[in-house]
């Protein structure tokens, strides 16, 4: 061996090559995660996407049906809308002075009215003496004594069922509607019980003089009238006074009125308006009728031309009941 020799080193021997089994599981896997693994990776990613949104959605929508006001948070909505409040406010105002006008014009003004604080102030300003107003408040916790309450929000808040139930049960007269209604009530100083079978005793009576006034031979009625006498519908002051003056004079009734808007079916009628035979007649007639002592003092006018003059006779709010058994 020369010195040459011995300085190169032998260079390493090639590896043998890999089993032909090996090389094919390579391919494979390397297939596999290209072709198969990679994209299935993707699509369950996708798919997780989509479910995930679709939850969401989902969610969204339950939260959104929850949170949407139903019909009552709706009525409730719109009970706090200005305007709303605004018209109602206005619309109780009306109420309150339409009764009020009404209760001046018909109820007797020597009577006790019991009301709310606004409501008799409102029934101070249209003429109502205010030594015959009552104020229902805290501090008082009935209406008794009076002759009639004004039903409005603040004296049923005050007296809740008691009111119609005990106190005053039947309707003079009605204004308007909901909460800003405003009613005539006239107060049962006995009780509700002993006020409507006074007022059925009341009725019967009123059926029984107006149909033998109905025979009275210097009485005419129209038809409406008629039937109005025969129903126990007159009040008792006006059916006593047309009795006593039909006794000597010779009257037509042409009609009965004064049943106050929304009134009970029992009310009885209050005036009524007749034409007397000759002006001579009519005098005498008011006359008769000026001197009358209360309750059967009427408030009377006359209209129309001085050939065909109608006398109104008009008896005040509220009708006295037993009237025809006291004598």
């Amino acid at each position: 061996m020369t010195g040459s020799d011995r300085a190169r080193p032998h260079a390493p021997s090639a590896p043998p090559p890999p089993p032909w089994r090996k090389v094919l599981a390579t391919t494979i896997r390397l297939w596999w995660q290209r072709h198969i693994a990679r994209p299935l990776a993707w699509r369950i990613t996708i798919g997780a996407l989509v479910v995930a949104l679709v939850a969401a959605s989902a969610t969204a929508v339950v939260l959104g049906l929850r949170s949407a006001p139903g019909p009552s948070q709706a009525a409730a909505a719109k009970s706090q809308d200005p305007a709303t409040d605004t018209a109602a406010v206005a619309a109780a105002a009306q109420y309150r002075q339409q009764a009020a006008a009404w209760v001046t014009a018909q109820v007797d003004h020597g009577a006790i009215v019991a009301c709310d604080p606004l409501m008799c102030a409102t029934l101070q300003q249209h003429g109502f003496p205010a030594a015959g107003l009552s104020s229902i408040s805290a501090a008082s916790s009935d209406p008794l004594g009076s002759g009639i309450v004004v039903s409005t929000a603040a004296v049923r808040d005050q007296l809740g069922s008691r009111l119609t139930s005990v106190y005053a049960p039947t309707v003079l007269a009605s204004f308007g509607s909901g909460q800003g209604l405003v009613q005539v009530l006239v107060t049962a100083p006995g009780g509700a019980t002993a006020y409507r079978a006074a007022l059925q005793s009341d009725v019967e009576a009123r059926t029984g003089a107006g149909r033998q006034l109905l025979g009275n031979h210097n009485l005419g009625a129209a038809a409406t009238a008629r039937q109005q006498l025969a129903a126990g519908q007159v009040d008792m002051r006006l059916l006593l006074t047309l009795a006593a003056l039909a006794h000597k004079y010779r009257l037509t009734i042409l009609g009965f009125s004064d049943a106050g808007p929304g009134a009970a079916p029992s009310i009885p009628l209050r005036a009524a308006t007749v034409t007397v035979a000759g002006t001579g007649q009519l005098r005498q007639v008011l006359a008769f009728l000026r001197i009358q002592r209360a309750p059967l003092l009427p408030l009377t006018s006359v209209s129309g031309s001085a050939r065909a003059q109608v006398l109104q006779i008009e008896f005040t709010a509220p009708s006295p009941l037993g009237l025809l058994a006291q004598g």
